[in-house]
Parts: C-alpha cells; structure tokens; sequence
C-alpha cells in the first residue's frame, strides 16, 4: 500500500459561513484540513479543494505532500454543478484516489476512477424531515437534507463519524432503509475554537453560559427556565450570559429577568473568551452527533453541565455536570457540583480533554479510513 503514492482529496468547496446554519461542521473541516497537512507522509499526497473564504482559515503549509487548489466561489445557480460535477473532475484529473466530502453530501454521480469518503455527523435533519419535533419543522430544506444522507449511504465508499453513537444511529437508518452500509470508521473530532490560557476560578466572572438556539432539539427555552430558577434560589452572585438566537417565547421569559443577551454572531476568538472567563455552561440538548460545546467548555476551563443523553455519555464518560434530562433537581446538583470544582481539578478535566480530542489523532484515524478505502475492491 505504501509504495502506491496514494493520492488523497479533501473538498472544502461547498464549505460558506453565510449559507451554512450549521459552522460546526465548517469548523470540523477546517481543524481536519489543518491536521491532514501535518500528518499526511512522504509516500502520499494531500489535495484540498477549497473556495477563497475556506482557504484563508487554512494554515498555509508548504509541501510536497500536499497541494491546495482554490476553487471558483460558487454563486447559486452554480453550485450543483460545481459541488456534483466539477469538483469531482478536478480531483479526477489531478489522479486522487480516494475524495473526502467532510460536510457529508456526496455528489449524485459517482465517478468510478475514484472512491468516495463522506463524513456524517449526526442524522438530526432527518429527525426533523420526519415531523418528530412538529410538523412546522418539518421543511424542504429539512426533507433535502433527509435525501442526501440516505444518498450518501447508499453511494458513498466509506464513511466516517464522530462517535460511536451516531454511526449506531445511521446502522439502524440503513438497515430500515433497505442499504448496504459502506465501511464505516469513527474519527472523532477536535477542539475547534482557540485555547486560550485557562482562568482560574476566583478570576471568573460570575456568569453561567448558555449558546442559545431556536431549534427545538437544543431546548433553549427549558435551559434558561432551569438557570433563571437556580439563580434565584441560590446564594452565589451569578448572572446568566445568553447568546445567540432564541425562540420568541423564551426572549419574553427574559423580558422580566435579568441576564446579559448577546443575539449576534461572535467570532470563535470572542466565543473561546467567554465561555472561559464564565464559572459554567449550560448544555441541554437531547441530540446530537458529538456534543461540542460541553467538550469546549472543559477543555477552556470551564465546568459544563449537560443533560445526560447517550453520545454526552460517551464523549464524556465521567467528566462531571450531567444529569438527568427535565429533571430540574438534578440539574441543580449537578450545577452544585460543577460549581465546587477548583482550579487543579479543572486543570486536570481540562488536559484529559485535550489528550482525548486531539486533532493529530483525528487526522491520524481519517487517513486510515482513506487507505483501507482505497484497497477495498
């Protein structure tokens, strides 16, 4: 295998900030481009395709190994062309052998000179498709997204997730769905926002951070009645810091209370600054494909509590703050806890985070998938 010069994709061109609800994933593929350079060797090589806006957020690495191709920015009626035709033709003529779609969405012709490599991370759109949260939110965008996941496992050549949880969850959508899933390979993921030096706790200011959201999944609004109720009932001078956007109803509910509202967007230098300075986040969703923003808040040194649901478990196994989703009580015991935890043990909650979401290690992982990928027959 070593002495075929494999050459690997990565294709960032349908990566934007303004049209994609979701910089999670963006960021996922930026630190993963960022690692991929570092850790790809000497007998293979690396191209990235990326749009002007992507490649600025990438480290520039001169190489032999890898090679960046910007692509064309896509206007709209350009980007099925580019993202299904044209991006696979530029990786075929420069003789990749294996293309990683990060975002996930495969294109709709399968070019058969080459494999195909999609990342999913989570099947919550499909959750969304299927009216599970009302049937208001069940949208075209929503129903398209559902198309393209089924797509991409029907066609891609592998497949790679953030966690155990999620690929556990697109076995069973395959197996409902009739498919044959691909070889499949779990990478997790990285820290994705700055690491700034860790504050300590008598040096914090006294707030508890929650990144809102309008999605019923999140559960915002039931996040906020928990950390309006625990302020008020407890003698610590702690105040709420709330950002990002919220559902109507939940910005009445602090029309009356007081809290520190930020509803713009921050940039990951501003975001990575507050969750550090604050004493705890709060995280109440009840899906998701990895569960970021907790394993942020650790690794910046700050305890996060978290409702307890599988992937949290996993990600973060006995790291304290979960508890038990809608139980207010236990909500407050684990905030208790998170509270009482010292500088030193959040220190030490902080480098077990790093040693576990390193992304050497994810890029590491991601190139075996690519190898065994390009064996397969």
């Amino acid at each position: 295998m070593h002495e075929r010069n494999l050459r690997f994709g990565l294709y960032l061109s349908d990566l934007n900030r303004d049209k994609n609800d979701s910089h999670g994933i963006i960021n996922y593929s930026v630190g993963l481009a960022n690692a991929l350079q570092r850790s790809v060797p000497a007998h293979e090589q690396l191209y990235i395709y990326a749009n002007p806006a992507i490649t600025r957020e990438l480290e520039a690495r001169i190489s032999e190994r890898v090679t960046i191709r910007i692509t064309p920015p896509p206007t709209s009626s350009q980007r099925m062309l580019s993202d299904h035709l044209l991006g696979v033709k530029r990786a075929s003529d420069d003789g990749v052998s294996v293309l990683h779609f990060p975002k996930g969405f495969v294109p709709i012709l399968p070019n058969r000179r080459m494999k195909v490599v999609a990342t999913l991370h989570d099947d919550i759109p499909l959750i969304y498709a299927r009216g599970e949260y009302g049937r208001e939110y069940s949208s075209t965008k929503s129903r398209y997204f559902t198309f393209s996941l089924r797509h991409t496992l029907r066609q891609a050549d592998g497949l790679i997730t953030v966690s155990d949880t999620s690929l556990g969850r697109f076995m069973d959508l395959a197996k409902d769905a009739n498919i044959t899933m691909p070889p499949s390979f779990v990478s997790y993921q990285g820290i994705t926002l700055p690491l700034n030096d860790s504050i300590a706790v008598e040096d914090k200011k006294p707030y508890l951070i929650h990144i809102g959201s309008n999605k019923p999944h999140k559960r915002s609004h039931q996040a906020v009645e928990f950390m309006l109720r625990y302020v008020a009932h407890t003698d610590e001078n702690l105040q709420l810091l709330i950002l990002g956007p919220l559902t109507r109803s939940t910005e009445m509910l602090l029309q009356n209370n007081p809290a520190n509202r930020i509803k713009r967007t921050l940039s990951v230098q501003e975001l990575s600054r507050m969750i550090g300075q604050s004493r705890a986040l709060v995280f109440n969703s009840d899906r998701e494909g990895f569960g970021l923003p907790p394993v942020e808040a650790y690794a910046l040194g700050t305890p996060a509590v978290f409702a307890r649901t599988g992937v949290m478990v996993e990600v973060l196994g006995d790291t304290p703050g979960a508890y038990e989703a809608n139980d207010y009580d236990d909500f407050a015991r684990a905030l208790d806890n998170a509270l009482a935890l010292g500088t030193d043990e959040l220190a030490a909650h902080r480098q077990h985070i790093l040693d576990l979401y390193d992304w050497d290690a994810v890029a590491r992982e991601t190139l075996k998938a690519y190898r065994q990928v390009a064996s397969h027959p």
